[in-house]
């Protein structure tokens, strides 16, 4: 009877150890599949990646681009100047740039676009590459207005040329502020015809709005997609990089430049992210050699700044002043030839290695016309830098109203409340961007120029 009752109360036991066995087993699958829902699949296998036609180099797509652009300006000069051939010339002239940084072309470009709408009969003509090239020069007013001509013809648009004007106006919106609008605008863009481009745009929202693995994923999906250049490969591979330099991931960011520079070799903008790299892992003076080359064969200030910040973290001041003033030449012609898409850069020229001063004022002209985080951020900067903490914080607040969220807008926060006197606020703020990227406090940290928050 005692030895009944006794395996009676023993017997459960087995089948309570299976149950919990089972019970943590499910739990841990819970994990994995809630892991898996939210995180996404990893990064793709650069190895496995197939890039599909076009030019194999940087070197054979600018060939290809001087060839196009030699024979548009033939035709325009044998008589067929209409607004259809000058728009040829100025989207040639806009893919040059992409490929070398050259700012000239730009400047054509816009000359050239701007006379193929005064041609055309409104509201034909050149209205979405007008608009295209009004927001990559920064002048939203101008895009909203092309756009409206664009709405305004006859016909049907095509769904691509529909997706391209909500993308255009997700992006004024984006650089005004209204992440929530953006949001809209590149959904409905989406639903009219999705393109890599576009999943690029959102990807960079979601990293600026605090989602960095949804931006992660969408990226992802473009270096997984069919039948993209290794231009555009290289392009989503850098905004790869630039999600892993946000996040604190430095040895991803390696492995995507890398390949970036690889899969399109010869391009400027890779090249000079392998310079940042080699810095950012330790080996400053393959960095300061790589960076030195490609500023003297690019002639690009975006480069030069970047090595005459490194320098001067380096002590080499003097070094680093020959740099900082060839740079702030090319600066000042290009705010003198194209201001609004010159302000930030050359405010950041300014900060990093010329006068505060100057750059507040920059900094102060372009928040005026795209008050987004990256702007505010550059504004807080300038503001920190000439002393006015409490300004800089007040500017600070209001891109976190906004909902723009990066480690370096709080590392920027915490040194303004710092100069405030606010201590725990100032820790408060330094710890919440160590959540976001462990390395915001690393003094390699500093050297991430190119594809910085």
């Amino acid at each position: 009877m005692n030895e009944t009752g006794e395996s009676r109360r023993r017997a459960p036991w087995p089948l309570l150890l299976l149950i919990a066995v089972l019970v943590v087993l499910a739990a841990g699958f819970g994990v994995r599949s809630w892991r898996q829902h939210h995180q996404g699949p990893p990064d793709p296998d650069p190895v496995a990646i197939r890039p599909w036609f076009g030019p194999k180099t940087a070197a054979e797509a600018i060939v290809l681009a001087d060839s196009q652009i030699t024979g548009a300006r033939e035709r325009i000069e044998r008589g067929q100047k209409d607004w259809l051939h000058l728009e040829i010339l100025g989207d040639t002239l806009v893919g040059r740039y992409r490929l070398t940084g050259r700012w000239d072309d730009l400047a054509e470009a816009d000359r050239t676009l701007t006379e193929a709408l005064a041609l055309a009969e409104y509201p034909a003509g050149p209205s979405l590459s007008r608009a295209a090239l009004s927001n990559t020069l920064h002048r939203l007013p101008e895009v909203e207005t092309t756009l409206a001509r664009f709405d305004a013809q006859a016909a049907k648009p095509l769904p691509d040329e529909a997706s391209s004007a909500l993308a255009l106006r997700g992006d004024v919106a984006m650089q005004r502020g209204d992440y929530a609008a953006a949001r809209d605008l590149y959904g409905k863009a989406e639903a009219a015809a999705n393109n890599a481009g576009l999943a690029l745009r959102q990807s960079m929202l979601a990293l600026r709005t605090g989602d960095p693995e949804l931006a992660r994923r969408r990226v992802n999906a473009v270096l997984r997609g069919k039948r993209l250049t290794r231009q555009a490969l290289q392009t989503a591979a850098l905004q790869r990089a630039t999600i892993a330099y946000a996040t604190g991931d430095w040895a991803t960011a390696g492995r995507w430049v890398r390949w970036a520079d690889a899969v399109f070799p010869g391009q400027w903008l890779a090249q000079a992210f392998v310079a940042q790299q080699a810095a950012v892992e330790g080996r400053a003076d393959e960095a300061v050699h790589r960076y030195t080359d490609l500023a003297n064969r690019s002639n690009a200030p975006e480069v030069m700044d970047a090595l005459a910040h490194l320098l001067r973290l380096q002590g080499r001041r003097d070094a680093s002043n020959v740099w900082a003033a060839r740079a702030g030449t090319l600066w000042a012609r290009r705010v003198a030839a194209l201001p609004t898409a010159a302000y930030a850069h050359a405010a950041e020229h300014e900060l990093a290695v010329g006068n505060p001063a100057r750059a507040l004022d920059l900094a102060r002209k372009d928040a005026a016309l795209r008050p987004h985080g990256a702007t505010l951020a550059l504004l807080a900067r300038a503001q920190l830098l000439t002393g006015d903490a409490k300004a800089a914080l007040a500017t600070i607040e209001r891109a976190e109203k906004g909902g723009w969220r990066s480690a370096l807008l709080l590392m920027q926060k915490a040194e303004a409340l710092d100069a405030l006197g606010r201590d725990g606020e100032a820790q408060a703020a330094r710890n919440a961007a160590l959540a976001i990227n462990p390395h915001a406090a690393d003094p390699a940290a500093r050297y991430v120029w190119f594809g910085h928050d």
